[in-house]
This record gives structure tokens, sequence and C-alpha cells, in this order.
């Protein structure tokens, strides 16, 4: 909705609150519980937008989903209508109806979904950052809506004078049956479910899932290594939340990587095209990454699994961890920084204004990485984090580079586009100096996530769009290598995980993993992923029991682990966890059970 149609329903509103005051309709309020509650329905149906709605509301587990949570809401308000002291009603009103509608109501605006469980534990640990993040992404217009109506709803109810008391026994038992059925049961939907009952119902599911707070990894130790004669050198570039789909090196109609294109022109560089993001946030892809293991991981095998950087130092390799953003955010120093580290720098120490929205500029971070590299001399492992394309957008590439104009907004696609331009600059700079400096040296580029740009797939990450998971992977080959070149180019098109970049470096190092890992290297030619995984269910930020599973087609898979439930986009159906293809089923049942690293 626009601005004006907000204003023009609220008038509406407003005529007929009037209305009731003046013209005699009051004593119609003796029907005021089914009136608020028709209204909180359209209400709650109304701010999830018409192409949404004609997009799920044909659905039989979205209509399911729906009557059953908005018989619970009508349970809420008779039990809400027994409070006669005024001040104490729209105390409990606002709490149980007013706050999680407009919270949801907003996050809906930006996400297309209700609140996950992991935001709950989010905002515990980061109440700043959330509020923050909140502030900068407010639908005025559609808050004023919410709270006019809503309050609407709750003068009609306050006036309802409940005759039979009795009715609260029922009431309490439907609510109580309907929620934990929610809570547990793998038919259950949060998005397909009224807001109010959504929120709560997600905010106990957080409670009762996430329950894993290590943030201290005890990893095994890595047996003795012996080096290759000649040694290569590997560079690690993890982006932040650039898009494969708005990259012209992917086939964008937009020149946002025309370095890039000239590169892959040249045959120096091989995009590969079906490349799946570990996780859907930060926390999740870069530790699982630099372990070279998936999800799901709710046990926390990955606080025992050997690093890469354990690996390559045992091989005699110095080991440089570096970021353009704030490490200490999500605790990413703390996984890995376990003496095997030569060099661990952040955001903070090139910039005093790091965030976790805004990182130190990239083309500021990299006469830094050519001066640590040429310090600490070869062998050498260099992983480092982008500031790259987080939201907002607008601030990630300087006014003089930008060539999509006008940014309308801080997240407009212009101003994504932008930021682009830098990841362009920086990859080839990088990679150009390399050659140069250390001809011996492998680079491997992939963001941690993508994002979304708006319509049916929301805004931002927060969910399993393609453009979240599905995301770049460029390996940059040194130019004499024509033999692992044409190698890495006859898997372009295999299905791969972030995982295999772990594998490949072990690989390219001479070094067999002495643990089982997940990823499969991109020299090997004979195996392959029938399946690879993005998840969020891993304990590096909150344990979520939610991810996808992906096949070589791209095609999905939803599971909701906590619900033990199915969803098929492709073929728009449902089942049972224990229904899964059994392939699928005994690699998803192997991680969930696996706690310890598992001898090769």
């Amino acid at each position: 909705m626009n601005f004006l149609r907000y204003i023009r329903i609220m008038i509406v509103g407003i005529f007929y609150l009037w209305a009731f005051k003046n013209l005699g309709m009051e004593k119609l309020m003796r029907n005021g519980l089914w009136y608020a509650w028709i209204v909180l329905v359209i209400l709650d149906l109304s701010m999830r937008g018409g192409l949404w709605l004609v997009h799920s509301v044909t659905g039989l587990r979205f209509l399911a989903n729906y009557i059953m949570s908005v018989t619970v809401l009508l349970t809420v308000l008779s039990l809400l209508s027994f409070i006669r002291n005024k001040t104490l009603f729209w105390i409990i009103y606002s709490l149980v109806i007013i706050f999680p509608l407009v919270i949801q109501g907003n996050y809906f605006w930006i996400y297309k979904k209700f609140l996950s469980p992991s935001i709950f534990s989010i905002f515990f640990e980061s109440p700043g950052m959330v509020a923050g993040t909140s502030a900068a992404n407010l639908n005025i217009p559609l808050i004023l809506y919410l709270l006019f109506f809503s309050s609407l709803a709750g003068m009609m109810l306050f006036r309802f004078k409940p005759r039979r008391k009795w009715i609260i026994i029922p009431d309490i038992l439907i609510l109580l049956g309907f929620f934990i059925f929610f809570l547990l049961h793998w038919y259950s939907v949060s998005n397909f479910q009224h807001s109010t009952f959504s929120f709560y119902n997600t905010l106990t599911e957080d409670i009762m899932v996430n329950n894993n707070k290590s943030i201290h990894p005890d990893r095994v130790a890595v047996s003795p290594i012996t080096p290759l004669k000649n040694s290569p050198n590997f560079v690690l570039v993890v982006g932040e939340s650039q898009v494969l789909s708005h990259m012209s090196l992917y086939g964008y109609k937009r020149k946002t990587t025309p370095l890039l294109d000239s590169l892959y022109k040249e045959k120096r560089i091989i995009p590969l095209n079906k490349a799946v993001s570990i996780g859907n946030k930060t926390r999740f892809s870069i530790p699982y990454m630099l372990v070279g293991l998936e999800g799901p991981d709710p046990k926390g095998a990955f606080f025992r699994y050997p690093s890469l950087f354990d690996y390559m130092k045992a091989a005699g390799y110095h080991t440089l961890f570096i970021s353009a953003q704030d490490l200490h955010w999500g605790y990413l120093d703390r996984y890995f920084d376990d003496g095997h580290i030569d060099l661990l720098e952040d955001g903070s120490y090139f910039s005093s204004n790091v965030d976790v929205h805004k990182g130190a500029d990239d083309l500021v971070v990299l006469p830094h990485l050519y001066r640590f590299l040429e310090k600490y001399g070869k062998p050498f492992l260099l992983v480092v984090q982008m500031d790259g394309s987080h939201y907002p957008y607008n601030i990630h590439c300087p006014d003089s580079l930008k060539r999509f104009l006008p940014e309308e907004s801080p997240n407009c696609v212009n101003a994504f586009d932008n930021t682009l331009i830098v990841t362009d600059i920086y990859l080839t700079r990088l990679y150009q100096y390399l050659n140069s400096k250390f001809p011996n040296t492998y680079m491997f580029f992939t963001p941690d996530h993508g994002q979304n740009f708006g319509g049916l797939n929301g805004r931002f990450n927060d969910n399993f769009k393609p453009d979240v998971w599905h995301n770049a992977l460029i390996i940059f080959p040194p130019v004499q290598d024509t033999i692992q070149y044409s190698i890495f180019e006859k898997n372009r098109n295999r299905l791969s995980s972030q995982a295999d970049i772990f594998a490949t470096i072990l690989d390219l190092s001479g070094i067999t993993p002495q643990y089982r890992i997940d990823g499969i290297s991109f020299l090997d030619t004979v195996h392959s992923h029938p399946y690879v995984t993005c998840m969020e269910y891993m304990p590096t930020f909150h344990n979520d029991p939610t991810g996808i599973v992906v096949d070589s087609s791209l095609q999905t898979l939803f599971i909701d682990f906590s619900k033990h439930a199915v969803t098929d986009y492709h073929f728009d159906k449902s089942y049972h966890y224990e229904d899964l293809e059994p392939v699928i089923k005994e690699m998803l049942d192997h991680r969930l059970k696996r706690e310890e690293p598992e001898k090769q």
C-alpha cells in the first residue's frame, strides 16, 4: 500500500469510530468481540499485500494454519474481554495484540516473512544493533495504519461485555491445544498464521530450541604434515552480500563487473555456475566454510573440527585472517583464534567507524593486504573478509566510482549495483598483484550470502530465496597453471558448496583431510554432490532449525527440523520428514547426529 491509500483507509476508520459513538450504533457493541476479531483478521491479511495473498491464500496448508490461528485469536480476545479495568485492559491488549502485530507487520514488509526464532536471540544478544537496523527500515505509514485499526479493534473489544464466565475454561483449553499443536507439528508454518499468534509461537520455539550457546572451539589436533616442495599460496576472499544475478560476469544486463568479464574472456578465471552458500547469514557461511562442513549441525561438531588455518599451519604456512568488518560481533574472531593464525586483524584496525553494517572501505584495506603478505612471505594462506555490499547499500561505494544513478534510496537497486563496481576493482587488483608478486597463488572468491530486492522474495537475506543462497564462486588460478585451469573449467557446471573450497585448497597443497569433511575438491572429476545444503541449524548463529536441500538442477526442499516438515516448492507439496528420499534423509540424519570429527 502507498501512503495515500493508508490515509484513505484511516479516514474511513475514523468515520466508523465517530459513528459508533454518535449515531446510536453503540448498541451493536454487544457483538464487539466479533467486530474486533474481524478487524484484526482483515488487518493481518491486508498488511501482507495482494501479491503475497494471491500466491498463498488458495493453498490448503495456508488455509489450515490460518483458520486454526484465527480461532486461537478469537479465544484470546474472549479472555481479554473479561478484563474490566480500562488501564489494565489496554496494557495487556497492547502487549498481546498491538505490539506483535506492529512488529510482525513491519518485518513482513521488509522480508515477506514473519520473525524467525533466531531473531529473538539476536535481539537479546545485540539490542542496539537490532534497534538501529529496525529504525532504518521503519514503514511509518504502515505502522500508523496498524496502530490505528488495532486500537479501533481494542475499543470494540472493551465495550463488549461477556455474559458467560464458564467460557473461560474452553477458551484456555482451545488456546493451549492449538498452541502446542503449532509449536510441535510439522504442518505448522508461521508465515501462514495470524501475526500475533505467530509472534508468541515463534518466541516460545526460540526458548525451546536455542540452548547451545558455546562459542569456544575445542578443536582436535592435526597430525604433522609434510609440505610440498614448491608449496602454492592461497587467498580466499569472502565477500559480503554480493548477488550472482546482479553480476555481469553471470549474465546481468548492466556492466557491474567489467574487469572480471575481461578476465573471463581471457580465460584467466573460472566462475562456477551452481555454487550454493552454506548458510544465509555470515555467521553460518564463514565459520563452516573454514572447516569444510555443511549443516545441519545442531550438536556443534564445528567446534571440534580442525580449521583450514590448523591444517595449513601444520604444513608450514603463514596464516593470516584479515577482515574489513567487525570480527568481534558474532564471535568470528573467537571461533578461529586458537594459536594457529599468525595475523588476525579486523575492520577496527583500518577504521574507527566500523560497525555491523559498514566496515572499513575495501579499497582502503587492499594496500594493507599487500603489506602484510610481503611482511610474512610465502607460503601463505590469507583469508580476507570484504566490506562488500551489506545494506544500506549506498554507503559501500565511493561517490567517485558510482555509475548507476540516481540512488533513489539507501537500498535501491542502483545503490546495490554500484557496490559491485568496488568488488570488481578489488578482486581484479588483488589478482593482478598476486600474479606479479606471488605468481604461484590460487585465489578464490565467494560471498557469504546474497540479498533479495523486494516482491514476493522480500528484501535482504532472512530467507531461502535463490538470490540469497545461489551465489558466485570464482576461481583465480595462477596464470601459468593451464592444467589445473582446464580441470576447474570441466567442473564449472557441477553442483558446488562453499565447503568445496576447503577441500580444494587441501588438495592443491597435497594434504589429505585427516577427518571426514563435506566438501569435494574442484580437482575431483569423479565425485560430485547429488545434494548440498544451505542451513540455519548450526550453533554459530542460534541454531534456528530450518534450511534447504538443493539438487543439481537448483531445485530446493525446505526443511523445518523442529516440526519434521518438508516443503517442496517446485511441486507445491508438503510431507513429513520421514518420507524424504532415502539419500537425502541419510545425509541429513548423519549430520544431525554428528558431534565429533570422523576419521577418514
